[in-house]
C-alpha cells in the first residue's frame, strides 16, 4: 500500500543569532540547519524516498515516501534549505505569502523565489497577507487568493497549482474560491497521511508539522506513518481544533503568540 506523508517546515536557522531573528511565536517551528540536514539523512538511511511535490498535480502519489513542504516564505528557505536539498538531489514545495515578498525583512525576495523555481523546487501560494482565509468575508478571501495566484504566476512565468492555508484554516468556501482562482492542490495542517487512490485535487491534504526539538524517533515515526504516533498526534490536534472553535481563530492565535513571546 502506498504511504505518503507530507511534512511541514517553516524557517531554518544556522546559529543562535539566526534563531533570535525569527519572531518568538514562530520559533517552535524553526529548525536548525544541522537538524534539517540530519533529518534528510535519517530519511535516506531509512530508505524513505523524498518525492517530488509536483506529482500531486497528476492526481496520484507514485509510491511511498515523504513530501517536504515549507510555509510562509522565510528567506532561510532559499538561503539555507535550498543548498541542503540541492546537494542531496531532493526537492520540496515552498508556499509563500506574497505580500511579504521583498517587503518584510527576513522573507524571500522575488529573485530568491525564481532561484528556487530554477532549481526545480515547487513554489506555491500561502495567501497574500497571511490572514486566516476562513475568517474573511468572501470578497476579501477571494482577493487574498486571486492576488497570491496572479503575483506568483506573473513573477515566475509558470503555472501555480498548489497552495497551503495560512494557519491551516479553511472551509468549503475557501476551497471553492481557491479552485476558481487557479489552484488545484491544497495543503492543510490536519494530521494524517495521503490515502491510496484518494482524490488529491480540490481536497485539503494532511501534513505533519516538524517542530524544533522533535526527536529522531518521533520524526521517523511520522515519516513512516506509524499508527501509535499518528493517533497521539491526532488527539492533540483535535484538542487544539476544539479550542479554536470555542474561542475563535484570532483569539487562539493571540493567546498562542503571547505564550510563545
Amino acid at each position: 500500500m502506498n504511504r505518503v506523508v507530507v511534512l511541514m517546515y517553516h524557517a531554518l536557522y544556522a546559529d543562535a543569532q539566526g534563531l533570535d531573528a525569527i519572531a518568538a511565536e514562530d520559533r517552535p517551528y524553526a529548525i536548525s540547519t544541522r537538524t534539517f540536514a540530519h533529518q534528510l539523512e535519517l530519511l535516506r538511511d531509512a530508505s524513505i524516498p523524498v518525492l517530488d511535490p509536483a506529482q500531486l498535480e497528476t492526481g496520484r502519489t507514485g509510491g511511498s515516501g515523504v513530501i517536504l513542504t515549507f510555509d510562509d516564505g522565510h528567506a532561510s528557505n532559499a538561503e539555507l534549505a535550498l543548498p541542503l536539498l540541492a546537494e542531496r538531489g531532493m526537492s520540496a514545495a515552498f508556499f509563500v505569502t506574497t505580500g511579504f515578498i521583498g517587503q518584510r525583512p527576513g522573507y524571500c525576495s522575488w529573485e530568491q523565489l525564481r532561484a528556487l523555481a530554477r532549481a526545480g523546487m515547487l513554489v506555491g501560494g500561502h495567501g497574500h497577507t497571511h490572514r486566516f482565509l476562513s475568517d474573511l468575508p468572501p470578497p476579501q478571501m477571494h482577493d487574498e487568493l486571486r492576488q497570491s495566484h496572479a503575483l506568483l504566476r506573473n513573477a515566475l512565468h509558470q503555472p501555480v497549482a498548489q497552495m497551503s492555508f495560512p494557519g491551516g484554516r479553511h472551509n468549503a468556501a475557501v476551497l471553492q474560491a481557491g479552485l476558481s482562482c487557479g489552484f488545484q492542490v491544497f495543503h492543510g495542517s490536519e494530521v494524517g497521511m495521503l490515502r491510496p487512490h484518494a482524490p488529491l485535487a480540490g481536497q485539503p491534504l494532511p501534513r505533519i508539522a516538524v517542530r524544533r526539538g522533535m526527536r529522531d524517533a518521533a520524526f521517523l515515526d511520522y515519516a513512516l506513518a506509524r499508527p501509535g504516533r499518528m493517533l497521539l498526534a491526532r488527539g492533540l490536534a483535535q484538542t487544539k481544533t476544539l479550542a479554536k472553535h470555542i474561542i475563535g481563530n484570532e483569539r487562539y492565535h493571540q493567546l498562542y503568540a503571547k505564550i510563545k513571546s
